[in-house]
């Protein structure tokens, strides 16, 4: 998303879901300190620029650690990177992409849902989806795992971070899918594999790239995966294993289903423990996100 476009305007509602400041306290704000001078438009309304919602969402976090607003208006954005870095310094010197995600999990923690969604909403609103879904999201669900099988964090720590994610990324897709005029890509995963994350960061990152993706969701029989995917003239099917080696047997089914002309892309922990042996010679076997990203980068070149 390029937040230096002019048409990169939020709405005063907008703007408070991203920044978890209410509506009364952006006008107060406004009005008391001057801290951001949105436009108007020809209603009226306020139309903020995307580094005001940045400015914003720091002073936010400013006061929430005690810092009162009065001051804070008086300092320029030198001066608030340095509070802000004083408490990163605290985290142990955290990079600003591994600080969201170390305050996603402390919002998981407390089992506050909602900053949950506001952190991963602005952030998907403010950064390039590419590097929220490679150096945030993808690390943030690996952090998860490895916390709940430390006994760390609970199952529905655990669920309230995988549901804000699902919601949060299934929102953007929808927007840009209203966009999109690339090559057609069909998401799911198959019978048996209800993990569905990383097939729909799959699906955000070629949604960036332009693809018109049709996310069908976790635990999906090949054969109507296959009916859909011709109905739909998809030019790949992707697909997720992770945890299910049963399913590496239907994805020769789904082989048998789909015209030789349609691609098949798969990843997941469970086609490597098979083994490029055990899978169908047309399936592509993908490493990683970083990998299926530049595959479907060559797809929109085509």
């Amino acid at each position: 998303m390029d937040t230096d476009s002019p048409s990169a305007m939020y709405s005063i509602k907008a703007v408070s879901q991203a920044t978890g400041l209410s509506i009364e306290t952006l006008r107060a704000w406004e009005r008391r300190y001057q801290i951001v001078q949105p436009t108007r438009d020809d209603n009226g309304r306020r139309a903020y620029r995307p580094q005001d919602v940045i400015r914003l969402r720091k002073l936010r976090e400013a006061t929430e650690r005690g810092h009162p607003i009065s001051r804070l208006a008086r300092l320029g954005e030198g001066d608030i990177e340095r509070l802000l870095g004083q408490s990163a310094a605290g985290r142990g010197g955290l990079s600003p992409l591994q600080n969201v995600a170390a305050q996603i999990l402390e919002a998981a923690e407390d089992y506050r849902a909602a900053a949950c969604d506001r952190l991963l909403a602005t952030t998907l609103a403010l950064l390039p989806l590419p590097q929220v879904v490679q150096e945030i999201i993808s690390p943030l669900m690996r952090e998860v795992g490895e916390r709940w099988h430390r006994g760390e964090l609970s199952i529905g720590q655990e669920r309230l971070v995988s549901m804000s994610l699902r919601k949060q990324l299934s929102s953007v897709l929808d927007t840009y899918g209203r966009i999109a005029s690339g090559p057609v890509v069909v998401f799911a995963t198959p019978s048996g594999e209800r993990h569905e994350l990383g097939i729909l960061m799959g699906a955000l990152l070629a949604a960036a790239r332009n693809a018109r993706c049709h996310y069908l969701g976790p635990d999906l029989p090949v054969e109507d995966l296959a009916t859909y995917a011709i109905r739909a003239r998809a030019q790949v099917v992707v697909l997720s294993v992770l945890m299910q080696e049963e399913a590496v047997s239907q994805l020769a089914s789904l082989a048998q289903h789909l015209p030789e002309t349609t691609e098949i892309w798969a990843g997941g922990a469970a086609l490597e423990r098979a083994g490029c042996a055990a899978l169908p010679p047309r399936l592509r076997l993908l490493a990683d996100l970083a990998e299926f990203d530049r595959e479907i980068a060559a797809l929109a070149a085509r």
